[in-house]
């Protein structure tokens, strides 16, 4: 078994202690900081045919700025994921009604929302005998005292027997800390540590120990941990390791991953001089592979444009750095690289509007929103979407630009929640 197979064997271990507790509804599941990336693994895997139950994961992402109002958007979005696999359910001759009588009649949105995932547990009695499980994955939320206000109204909304309820903590900077005392049976917290830095030696030594691409995976690995632990002299030292196995194989595409490290490294330690040569030097090299057809190289001149493109602005080098951004949104979108598309176009509309370009802002906001158009909607948080469409809107200064603004996206985003997630 690899190690990341490992890990994930942890995670259903786990899960499958938490399903047997007969009065426990609620999961919390304490990841080490960074490491909560794992739980995508672990529920991709519960949609296949290696899942380690029959239970039925419902992942929803709904912000959370005022509890009440989560439910109400809450409700909406559990609409749209079940009103988008009814079809796919359909071709496996599995039916599942979702009436309008799912949003009610009631005021209370707890209420209506619990309801409407009663309903939803019902329908799915007839096809499982597993759970049917909320995993709440909120984008973002006003603190812990409103997210703790929403676990609350939740547990105490009247779920069926057979749901269950996945949130996830983070050790040491806990958001949900006294949930487990005062619910205590219903509640179970287990504190999980993947060690993310040993998964990346691990899987970095399998091979010969001499082998090259081995060497190179072992010294990129202690690398990469320089980076998040920001030791500036461990860097250089590794990367000139990975370099110089890099030239001997004349793997001069990996070379240019190593540089773009280096600079990240300098611009951390706020020496913007030494990183903009290394962004420069990552260019120089990629652009001639780039015209041979590497696409690699082409997408690490993206990734150097991008970065120099922030220091310049750093260095309060704005034209510089929208030169820097003008240049990588190109070579996304020639690419097809549709989150950094957007991601380019973003900061070159920030960049023009603190120059006093409104028109020029204003264009890359509706070229950003019209890549989006390419992006499925799970990767709309990822690219921002909702905060991003909400600023667009803040910016439109008359009642008819902001009514068009709030067409423009509600088109694109498929509801309002970008008018949920940052306060007015």
């Amino acid at each position: 078994m690899n190690p990341l197979s490992q890990r994930l064997s942890v995670l259903e271990r786990l899960w499958q202690e938490f399903r047997r507790l007969p009065d426990t509804r609620l999961c919390r599941w304490l990841f080490a900081p960074n490491e909560h990336w794992f739980l995508a693994l672990f529920l991709e895997k519960q949609t296949g045919p290696q899942a380690i139950s029959n239970d039925i994961f419902i992942t929803l992402d709904t912000p959370v700025q005022h509890w009440q109002a989560f439910f109400e958007q809450a409700l909406t979005d559990l609409s749209e994921q079940i009103g988008h696999d009814l079809p796919l359910l359909a071709d496996q001759t599995i039916t599942i009604q979702w009436p309008s009588e799912a949003k009610g009649t009631k005021q209370d949105p707890v209420a209506r929302f619990v309801t409407a995932v009663n309903q939803l547990d019902t329908r799915l009695r007839a096809y499982t005998d597993g759970f049917l499980v909320l995993c709440l994955l909120p984008q973002a939320n006003a603190g812990n005292i409103v997210l703790d206000q929403m676990i609350t109204a939740l547990l105490m909304g009247g779920l069926s027997p057979t749901v269950r309820v996945l949130i996830t903590d983070t050790t040491g900077v806990e958001q949900l800390a006294t949930l487990p005392g005062r619910f205590r049976k219903e509640v179970h917290s287990s504190p999980i540590n993947l060690q993310f830095q040993k998964v990346i030696h691990q899987v970095a030594a399998l091979g010969s120990p001499t082998a090259p691409d081995v060497k190179f995976r072992q010294y990129h690995a202690e690398l990469t941990t320089a980076l998040s632990q920001q030791n500036l002299r461990d860097v250089l030292y590794f990367a000139q390791k990975c370099q110089l196995i890099c030239q001997q194989e004349r793997w001069t595409g990996l070379e240019g991953g190593i540089h773009l490290s280096i600079a990240q490294a300098y611009k951390e330690q706020h020496r913007y001089e030494e990183a903009l040569a290394r962004y420069l030097l990552a260019v120089n090299q990629m652009e001639p592979l780039f015209d041979t057809g590497d696409v690699l190289a082409g997408r690490i001149s993206l990734m150097a444009w991008l970065g120099a493109g922030e220091v310049y602005e750093t260095m309060r080098q704005r034209q510089r750095a929208i030169d820097g951004y003008g240049l990588a949104s190109a070579r996304a979108e020639f690419l097809n690289e549709w989150l950094l598309a957007v991601e380019s176009h973003r900061r070159l509309a920030v960049a023009h509007d603190l120059s006093g370009r409104s028109r020029l802002a204003d264009e890359h906001y509706l070229r950003l929103f019209a890549l989006a158009e390419h992006l499925p909607p799970e990767q709309h948080p990822v690219a921002r979407l909702p905060e991003i469409g909400k600023l667009y809107w803040q910016r439109q200064q008359t009642p008819e630009k902001r009514r068009k603004a709030d067409e423009l996206l509600t088109q694109l985003l498929g509801n309002r929640r970008w008018m949920m997630v940052i306060g007015d």
